[in-house]
């Protein structure tokens, strides 16, 4: 009787082991701020998608509150072939006075497979995500080979760090920073999707999305698939952007 006791402990034991080694935190939980032009993006429309080599699947989807702040929680655990990137879509710049929902708005993240507890989407995280997942957009899908996928994924935060919006260390360096035009000219295209947001008229925002519409390819509709149409032909694209500043 003792010996089927301990026996029957021993398994509950195993059991309550195995338990416990599922993470309980396996489920992706992100916490962030949508910011434009300096200022929160209000009532922004804010999803999580995992991008492999099939189509991209939605994870979650939530709306920024006034300050432009957001909460993600998905239970799926991403494989170690995905990557996740978060869009946010629409919404209202704070720092415009009297500006309504723009829905040409449209900001990308690119996060990689384990993506940080909080985070920031922002003019800077967008051309940065472009830029390096250039050839595996399609509108705002992102979908491609794996490895490449990783490599993007991998790249972006060398740009701008995801975790506050900001440049990252490897562009910071005095080398990229100061000696090459990398920093400069990666700000100067946020700024367009800043001026974008905030303080241009629809002439201007209309000759904007043509001049990054690609060669044989048709006008953007949004500012996510104007900066992807540019990083896919940075030279022409990036200077008839330029022009109508």
């Amino acid at each position: 009787m003792v010996k089927m006791a301990q026996f029957v402990s021993y398994l509950l034991t195993l059991a309550l082991l195995g338990y416990a080694s599922v993470p309980a935190d396996a489920a992706v939980q992100i916490e962030g701020q949508v910011q434009v032009g300096g200022g929160p993006l209000a009532n922004s429309t804010v999803t999580l998608w995992s991008a492999s080599a099939s189509a991209p699947r939605q994870l979650a989807q939530t709306r920024t509150d006034s300050n432009g702040r957001f909460n993600l929680a998905s239970e799926e655990t991403p494989g170690a072939d995905v990557i996740l990137y978060v869009v946010a879509k629409g919404g209202m710049a704070t720092v415009k006075s009297g500006g309504g929902d723009n829905p040409a708005i449209a900001l990308l993240t690119v996060l990689g497979n384990k993506p940080p507890a909080k985070i920031v989407i922002n003019e800077l995280t967008t051309v940065a995500s472009t830029f390096t997942s250039a050839r595996f957009i399609e509108g705002e899908a992102i979908s491609g080979n794996p490895l490449g996928l990783r490599i993007a994924a991998g790249n972006a935060p060398n740009l701008v760090d995801p975790a506050t919006g900001g440049w990252g260390k490897v562009l910071l360096d005095p080398l990229n920073s100061s000696m090459t035009t990398t920093l400069a000219t990666l700000d100067t295209l946020g700024s367009l999707i800043s001026a974008y947001a905030t303080v241009a008229n629809d002439d201007w925002r209309a000759r904007f999305l043509k001049a990054a519409t690609p060669t044989g390819g048709v006008t953007p509709k949004n500012t996510l698939e104007a900066m992807a149409g540019i990083a896919r032909e940075p030279v022409g694209r990036s200077q008839r952007a330029l022009r109508i500043v």
